[in-house]
């Protein structure tokens, strides 16, 4: 229904309402009843009209999607379509490099026994920044506490370390 004619509707009740304006006394329950069925037929009017415009919307948004299917020639009887490359991520090149072996520092307490010591990293292997921060760890030297990443996880990860 449109905007219009509710409105139109709406505005003859109220007036129509006004001009059988009753005095003022207290109410009975058959007027509770009436306002009781009045309230819940416009609640289901709304209800509907709600509904209407929901499905009508729903009509117009979602058309029916059509799938391509790829072009196979007639005497091939295999109907899957052709694979595509997946794009190698950086972190599989890094862990081909070896981590510099001059980097690791045996510690004592904690269930790591060896790390790999963060600022030699940084000086000594071109892809530090892209070591996982899961095996990313605190350890306390002399000089106050450091970054460190524990080997054992690095080489759960692909990372090795470099024979010299």
């Amino acid at each position: 229904m449109s905007r219009k004619f509710i409105a139109a509707v709406l505005a003859v009740s109220t007036a129509i309402a006004g001009f059988s304006a009753a005095p003022a006394r207290a109410a009975s329950e058959d007027d509770i009843a009436k306002l009781l069925a009045g309230a819940a037929t416009i609640f289901i009017i709304g209800k509907a009209i709600e509904n209407s415009r929901d499905k009508d919307r729903k009509d117009k948004t979602h058309k029916k999607k059509t799938v391509k299917k790829h072009y196979t020639h007639p005497n091939v009887i295999d109907h899957q379509p052709i694979p595509k490359v997946v794009p190698r991520h950086r972190h599989q090149f890094d862990r081909y490099t070896a981590l510099p072996r001059k980097c690791v520092r045996r510690i004592e307490g904690g269930h790591v026994k060896r790390v790999v010591m963060g600022r030699c990293l940084e000086r000594n292997y071109n892809s530090a920044r892209a070591l996982p921060r899961a095996c990313r760890m605190k350890v306390a030297t002399q000089r106050g506490t450091r970054r460190a990443y524990a080997l054992p996880c690095l080489r759960h990860r692909g990372y090795t370390l470099a024979r010299n």
